[in-house]
C-alpha cells in the first residue's frame, strides 16, 4: 500500500512526492521485527523510546520511519516522516491498511472500571438472539461465529491485532461488534482508527492509579472514547460518570438505578436470590420488564445499560427486554459452582474496591439472614498499592468471615501484600490469613457451613495465577470440585 494511503487521517510533515510514491509492505513498531519495505513507527514507551532505534531499523530495511516531531536526526536512509503523535498514527495507519473496518460495520465501545466484560457479553448475546451478526472483542478474547481468537493478555488488543481481527470479523459477515476500551487502550491511542458507533461507560472508580498517576487523569483517559463516538450512553450512578455526563456536548442518553430523571430507569427492582433480578426498564412514556437469570445491584445495572445502549441502536424496546431473560451471564462474573452441596460457591473478577463493594452488596441484598457471606480474596502484586487497605476495609465491613489469600502476587512477596489488605482491616470481623490461594480455596469448601455463599474474588475467567516464579495454570473451578471431592 501506497504511504499517503496509510497516512490518511494523520497530520503529518514530510516529502509529499516521495511519500505519493513510496510503496509499504508492513507497519512495524518493534525495529527488531523489521523487514525490508516496512515502516518504522517510533512509540514511546514505559522504559524504552522507539526512536532510539531507528539505526537498528534502517539497517534492518526500514523504507520510511513515522516519528515524533521533536527527534532530531543528523541523516537517515528511509523516508522519514513527521507528526505530534505517533500513537495516534499507528492506529490510524492500521486502520487504513486494514481497510477501515468501522466503515464497514457498527462498533461500539465500552469502558469504565467494572462491568465492562459483562455488558460487551450481554450487549452481543442479545444481538446475536435477534438475528445480527455481532463479533464481541474483550478481556475473555475474540469470538464471532462460536469462534474463539486468543488476543492476548490485555482488555483491548494493541493496533496490529485488534485492526486485523476487525477486519476479518468484517469480511466474515459481522454486521456488529463489541469490544471493551480500556483506559490504557484510550491513553495510548490503540483505538484511535475507530469510529464509534456508539460509546458506553458503565462507572469510574479507583483503578490503574499506578500507570494513570490520579484520578482526574484516569477520567480524563475514560472521556476520550465519546471524542470518538457518534453517540454516548452513560451510566449516570457514580459522581465521574455524572460529572462526564454533564460535559458531553454531543449525542447522548443517560441510564440510572437511582436516579429517575435518567433517560432510561431502573423501577419495581425485585431481587430473586441467587436466581436473578427483575426491574420495570422505563424511557419517557414506555416501559418493559426485564426478567434476567443474573443476580445482584452490579447485573442490574449492567443489563440497565446494555438495554439503553441497544435501544440506542434503534432497537425495539420490547425485542431487547425480552431478549435479556435468555442471557446467561459471563464466565468468572457472578458465576455459580455447582457443589451439589447444602452451601454457594460463586466466582468473580471482583478485583478492586469498588467491584468488591459492588459484589458484597448485591450478595447482602438477597442472601437470607442465616446465610453467612464468606469473602476470599487478595490483591496483585506490582499494581496500585492504594487498594488494597480499601479492600481489607470493605471485605471485613459486608463480610461475615474472609479469608485473606494471594492474587496474582508477581514479583512482590505474597506476605507483605496481605500486611497492607490488614492496615484497613476491621480484626473483629471473623478471619484467617492463608498465602497459598490454592490452600484458601479449600479450606473455604471444606469449612463452609449449611447456606454459606462462598466468593471467590479476583480470579474470575482467569485460568493462571503468576508469581514469583512466573504464570502457570490455576483454575478455581479445578480446586472448587478438588476440595470437594475430599469432603
Amino acid at each position: 500500500m501506497r504511504l499517503k494511503k496509510l497516512l490518511k487521517g494523520v497530520e503529518y510533515d514530510g516529502d509529499e512526492v516521495l511519500i505519493n510514491e513510496t510503496e509499504i509492505s508492513r507497519i512495524c513498531n518493534d525495529s527488531r521485527r523489521i523487514r525490508p519495505g516496512d515502516v518504522f513507527v517510533c512509540i514511546k514507551g514505559g522504559e524504552k523510546d522507539g526512536a532510539d532505534y531507528i539505526k537498528e531499523a534502517e539497517k534492518r530495511g526500514a523504507r520510511a520511519v513515522v516519528c515524533g516531531k521533536g527527534v532530531e536526526l543528523k541523516s537517515a536512509k528511509a523516508l522519514i516522516v513527521k507528526t505530534d503523535a505517533p500513537e495516534k498514527a499507528l492506529s490510524v495507519m492500521w486502520a487504513n491498511m486494514c481497510g477501515d473496518p468501522s466503515s464497514k460495520m457498527k462498533i461500539i465501545g465500552v469502558t469504565g472500571t467494572n462491568g465492562k466484560t459483562t455488558v460487551t457479553a450481554i450487549i452481543t448475546e442479545i444481538l446475536n438472539i435477534i438475528g445480527k451478526k455481532c463479533a464481541k472483542i474483550g478481556t475473555l478474547g475474540g469470538f464471532f461465529n462460536g469462534e474463539y481468537t486468543s488476543v492476548g493478555t490485555m482488555t483491548t488488543p494493541d493496533a496490529e491485532v485488534l485492526y486485523p481481527l476487525l477486519k476479518r470479523y468484517s469480511d466474515e459477515g459481522a454486521e456488529y461488534a463489541v469490544m471493551e476500551v480500556s483506559s490504557h487502550s484510550l491513553e495510548q491511542e490503540r483505538v484511535a482508527g475507530i469510529r464509534f458507533e456508539i460509546g458506553a461507560i458503565t462507572n469510574v472508580t479507583p483503578e490503574h492509579l499506578d500507570f494513570h498517576g490520579n484520578m482526574e487523569r484516569y477520567f480524563r483517559a475514560k472521556a476520550k472514547l465519546f471524542s470518538q463516538s457518534k453517540k454516548a450512553v452513560v451510566c449516570a450512578d457514580d459522581y465521574y460518570t455524572v460529572s462526564m455526563y454533564r460535559e458531553l456536548a454531543g449525542e447522548k442518553a443517560s441510564c440510572s438505578v437511582r436516579n429517575g430523571e435518567s433517560d432510561y430507569c431502573a423501577q419495581d427492582i425485585k431481587y430473586r436470590g441467587i436466581d436473578g433480578v427483575e426491574f420495570i426498564l422505563r424511557y419517557g412514556s414506555l416501559s418493559e420488564k426485564i426478567v434476567s437469570p443474573m443476580p445482584g445491584e452490579f447485573a442490574l445495572s449492567n443489563c440497565l445499560l446494555a438495554a439503553a445502549v441497544l435501544c440506542e441502536l434503534g432497537f425495539d424496546m420490547k425485542t431487547v427486554c425480552s431478549a435479556m431473560a435468555d442471557v446467561q451471564g459471563v464466565k468468572g462474573r457472578m458465576e455459580q459452582v455447582k457443589t451439589g452441596r447444602d452451601f454457594s460457591v460463586i466466582i468473580d473478577y471482583a478485583h478492586t474496591p469498588d467491584a468488591l463493594a459492588k459484589v458484597l452488596n448485591s450478595v447482602r441484598a438477597f442472601r437470607k439472614r442465616e446465610q453467612r457471606i464468606v469473602t476470599l480474596f487478595g490483591c496483585g502484586g506490582d499494581r496500585d498499592r492504594s487498594k488494597r487497605s480499601l479492600m481489607g476495609a470493605i471485605s471485613s465491613r459486608l463480610s461475615d468471615f474472609v479469608i485473606i489469600t494471594s492474587d496474582n502476587c508477581r514479583t512482590e512477596n505474597c506476605a507483605d501484600i496481605i500486611d497492607e489488605i490488614m492496615l484497613g482491616f476491621d480484626k473483629n470481623c471473623p478471619h484467617i490469613r492463608i498465602d497459598s490461594r490454592r490452600e484458601a480455596i479449600i479450606y473455604a469448601v471444606q469449612n463452609a457451613e449449611k447456606g454459606d455463599i462462598v466468593l471467590l474474588c479476583g480470579k474470575g475467567h482467569e485460568e493462571y495465577e503468576i508469581d514469583m516464579n512466573g504464570k502457570h495454570p490455576f483454575s478455581e473451578k479445578e480446586i472448587v470440585a478438588e476440595a470437594l471431592k475430599r469432603l
